[in-house]
């Protein structure tokens, strides 16, 4: 399986950070919330998660060097 470069996730996860706290202190700035929901978009598609919040949490695992926690529907298939 590819995986995404680390330094690009990194970077994305803080920019991602970023945004959030400017969506928290402006919450009607649509721009800001396009960009935020973009980010989150641009996270779910490189770590391979549905929503934000597990793209953001895989993302975290990922930098840290953790392996990540296999999906539930894959747990009894044998690996490859």
């Amino acid at each position: 399986m590819l995986l995404p470069d680390r330094n690009t996730v990194d970077r994305l996860l803080r920019h991602y950070r970023a945004q959030e706290r400017t969506v928290l202190a402006r919450p009607c700035d649509l721009s800001a919330r396009r960009r935020f929901e973009d980010t989150a978009y641009t996270l779910c598609v490189l770590m391979g998660e549905r929503t934000a919040r597990e793209a953001v949490l895989a993302a975290e695992r990922y930098v840290a060097g953790t392996r990540p926690v296999s999906p539930p529907a894959l747990e009894g298939l044998p690996r490859a």
